[in-house]
């Protein structure tokens, strides 16, 4: 597989009940400076009520950079595949680096704090 084709996934899991709307997530790493990065994140909605406008979002917090997949609406019991760009910087050191990924809408958000290792 091509560096410049690493893909990311998470499972995210969205529940209604007790608000839980980021759970397992998986990850394939390192992401590659200068590259294009995939991420892709199947959000689910174990939940009785249609979600609307649910986006994800990566922020990886020392280096100010920010990504956002598209919004989307998730029918009860349903589940959707998010999409993320991810542009890594040519000149950004290598390392692990914080980052925070939040998954929701204007009703409903929950966050997570990862490392991503970049090299």
């Amino acid at each position: 597989m091509k560096k410049s084709a690493i893909f990311l996934l998470f499972l995210v899991t969205i529940s209604l009940l007790n608000l839980n709307l980021l759970g397992r997530w998986f990850i394939d790493e390192p992401l590659q400076r200068g590259e294009i990065e995939t991420g892709y994140v199947i959000v689910r909605n174990d939940g009785d009520t249609k979600l609307e406008d649910v986006n994800v979002k990566f922020y990886i917090l020392d280096l100010g950079l920010r990504y956002n997949s598209m919004a989307s609406d998730v029918a009860k019991n349903d589940h959707v595949v998010q999409r993320l760009f991810m542009s890594i910087p040519q000149n950004v050191p290598p390392g692990d680096y914080l980052t925070k990924i939040v998954v929701g809408n204007d009703k409903v958000r929950d966050s997570k704090f990862i490392y991503l290792r970049i090299i």
